[in-house]
């Protein structure tokens, strides 16, 4: 739809004035929003442990003139813009991976450092420039003051590098937070994503009998039981579930374990499974087709249970599968998203997919709600010691971030009406 049509019979000033408007304004939020990102990389906020990086982000929604802000039984941090009964949410989380080896980063992970536009630091890429897009695309909105029955929630999510889509997941089932759509700050580039590839853990138990390491004849080793499996886990890759868009599923051993007894025939071994999903696989057919092959063999297999508590002490523990999902390219929410980016920068998008995993597993995947990604980050700094973000983009996420809403709420709304 042309922008011209989107804003019609609207009391509100032209397309051109108000892509003129918003850029001022993201113009005039660029020192405010780099500081508060800059505070945010101060903070160490591993999975859990957020506490400190929401309360900032809880300041900082208070700061731009949030309507209402509070944090949620999980620990999110949440800021809402507006009071019409639609809602669209703004997600960005503030949990980030961990660092091994500070000495590899060429500035402390913890110190943001701005070397001409490029901001770096813990989180910069992921996901904490992201929180700060979505904060000030929202800060720009209030500025407008534009929003009639659509109302914007900006969430600083918790617990995602861990467990993605778990902190989401408390918000809408445990919170009753039902938004009509989500958009997720996560590193794009500047382009659209319309979703992304799922992941579940798998473990697979050989079990044998314990003897002293002397008479290992008398024994049976669950270690030497777990080879042949291992081949035939390995070998199942090429013949999994495949997507036209994603391509095949994939699946590795990433970890061994068993008794830590080295004078001992070991009774048990263990391994975990990274099963790499297409949208449709389900935690049945996943442990069917292994149990399938593993048991003939004497093997168990299973979906173990992965344990999540949050910075606010609640357990939120929950199957370790994440769900593949992908929004059809013509979908509403992808084409507002199109719509804007041309009102923005008169050009098209590229629209693509993620290679990891978001916590649009759990919107997209498991609620079913629309999805669409959008962030300033670019995906080859993610965990890595080069961790940035470009300073210019982060002002033009904001922007896409404050315009997004403006036409949502008169493309929906008129097909509502219609």
């Amino acid at each position: 739809m042309p922008l011209l049509m989107v804003f019609k019979n609207m009391e509100q000033p032209n397309p051109k004035e108000l892509v003129e408007k918003i850029q001022q304004l993201a113009d005039q939020f660029r020192k405010p929003m780099t500081d508060f990102l800059s505070d945010l990389i101060r903070i160490q906020s591993y999975t859990g442990q957020e506490g400190p990086a929401v309360e900032r982000t809880l300041a900082e929604l208070r700061a731009i003139g949030c309507d209402e802000v509070w944090m949620d039984s999980a620990g999110n941090a949440l800021g809402r813009i507006g009071s019409g009964t639609r809602t669209i949410l703004f997600n960005a989380h503030l949990d980030t991976n961990e660092v091994s080896d500070a000495s590899q980063w060429p500035h402390p992970p913890l110190e943001p450092v701005i070397e001409g536009d490029t901001l770096f630091g813990l989180g910069a890429s992921d996901c904490k420039a992201g929180v700060a897009a979505i904060v000030y695309g929202a800060a720009i909105l209030k500025q407008l003051d534009l929003l009639d029955d659509v109302s914007v929630v900006v969430m600083g999510a918790t617990l995602e590098e861990d467990a993605e889509g778990f902190g989401l997941r408390s918000l809408v089932e445990r919170d009753g937070f039902k938004p009509e759509c989500v958009l997720l700050a996560e590193a794009t580039n500047l382009t659209l994503r319309r979703g992304h590839r799922g992941r579940c853990e798998v473990h697979v138990r050989t079990q044998g009998k314990a003897v002293h390491a002397s008479t290992p004849h008398l024994g049976e080793n669950a270690i030497l039981k777990m080879a042949p499996v291992i081949e035939k886990i390995q070998n199942m890759n090429g013949c999994l579930p495949s997507h036209p868009v994603f391509g095949e599923g994939s699946q590795v051993v990433t970890l061994i374990n068993g008794p830590h007894t080295p004078n001992s025939v070991p009774d048990w071994c263990e391994i975990a499974i990274d099963r790499r999903l297409v949208p449709g696989e389900t935690m049945e057919s996943i442990v069917d087709g292994i149990r399938a092959v593993v048991e003939p063999l004497g093997a168990k297999a299973n979906i173990p249970v992965q344990p999540v508590l949050s910075h606010t002490g609640l357990r939120l523990d929950g199957p370790s599968f994440y769900p593949g999902w992908l929004m059809e390219e013509n979908d509403a929410v992808i084409d507002i998203g199109k719509a804007t980016y041309r009102a923005l920068w008169q050009k098209e998008p590229v629209v693509d997919v993620w290679k990891f995993s978001t916590d649009g597993t759990y919107s997209a995947g498991v609620a079913k709600i629309p999805t669409l990604g959008f962030g300033p980050q670019e995906e080859p700094y993610v965990h890595t010691a080069q961790d940035q973000v470009n300073l210019n983009k982060l002002v033009e996420a904001a922007m896409f971030y404050a315009l997004y809403p403006v036409i949502y709420q008169q493309i929906t709304g008129a097909n509502l009406n219609h």
